[in-house]
């Protein structure tokens, strides 16, 4: 019995001994092969069109042993399908380090109504392998803002398709509500983050402070950004609740400070330089006068 125990764990030392052996095997092959160290973000989006995109940042270490963005790394998706990872596409990083890849509507899911993606970095000839992967449910995002509500109501409601094929309430779903500007987005109020109720519905009612364009029309932007379960999800909607952005009579004026300086100014320098050239072309041409006459003269 004691000799059946030796044997086991003698065993059990020499597997263990020879995993860790693999592994810095494997570390010293990727060493002795110039290789970085590679770490794998992934994300999921859903935009407003319902379509739907991967987006891997790749970062890797440098000389200094800093991770930064990995241009050129080979990333592989793949998609769950019956329990095995099914490939998509392969796509190289830009100079920031990002791999996108569209996705299909329909992807596979499994028993639990959620799909699974992978990124893989694999045999690439700058980088150590990596693996990350998502797994989320497919959830729709609805934006109501009616034109004619005077309580200017946004509206943000939540679902998730049930196995009976009908759309199930999201309760507790953390919805963030932004406003497009020309530059980029800011939150539509202070506290811009809004819990969905029973019914999956989050709503609050839009300021009347926020400018708008030439007829006040505005771009509402509800997100739900990494949430556990559904990943990022964003959909939009606009309305004619900004307050309208006022036209200058005359958009360029002329001043000091403008790109068009005043008209007394424009020709009070044309003048001094203008009497400045003068000058000169009148030399030249008496200069010139000159030289000609003491031509003739030597004749």
């Amino acid at each position: 019995m004691k000799m059946n125990s030796m044997i086991k764990i003698t065993s059990l030392a020499i597997a263990i001994t020879g995993l860790f052996c693999g592994i810095a095997t494997a570390q010293d092959q990727s060493q002795a092969l110039g290789k970085s160290e590679a770490t794998i973000e992934l994300s999921y989006y859903k935009k407003t069109d319902m379509s739907k995109t991967a987006v891997a940042v790749i970062k890797a270490k440098n000389n200094d042993g800093k991770f930064v963005s990995a241009k050129n790394a080979r990333v592989n998706f793949y998609v769950m399908h019956d329990k095995e990872q099914q490939l998509l596409k392969n796509v190289n990083t830009d100079n920031n380090g990002q791999a996108v890849i569209m996705l299909q509507k329909d992807l596979p899911l499994d028993e639990d109504l959620s799909f699974t993606i992978v990124a893989k970095i694999e045999n690439d000839n700058l980088y150590e392998d990596a693996e990350e992967q998502v797994h989320y449910k497919d959830a729709n995002l609805t934006l109501n803002l009616n034109p004619n509500d005077t309580a200017r109501l946004v509206t943000a409601k939540v679902t998730e398709i049930g196995k009976d094929g009908k759309e199930i309430p999201v309760k507790g779903a953390e919805v963030k509500f932004y406003v497009h500007r020309l530059f980029g987005i800011m939150p539509a109020t202070d506290d811009n983050t809004i819990t969905t109720d029973e019914k999956g519905e989050a709503s609050f009612a839009f300021p009347k402070n926020i400018p708008g364009d030439t007829k006040g029309v505005i771009i509402v932007a509800a997100r739900m950004e990494d949430n556990e379960q559904f990943g990022n999800v964003e959909n939009k909607a606009t309305a004619s609740w900004g307050t309208v952005l006022a036209m200058d009579k005359d958009p360029f004026p002329r001043a000091l400070w403008e790109p068009y300086a005043p008209l007394p100014l424009v020709i009070t320098i044309s003048t001094l330089f203008g009497g400045v050239w003068f000058i000169y072309f009148f030399i030249f041409f008496q200069l010139r006068k000159i030289k000609k006459e003491k031509q003739l003269k030597m004749r």
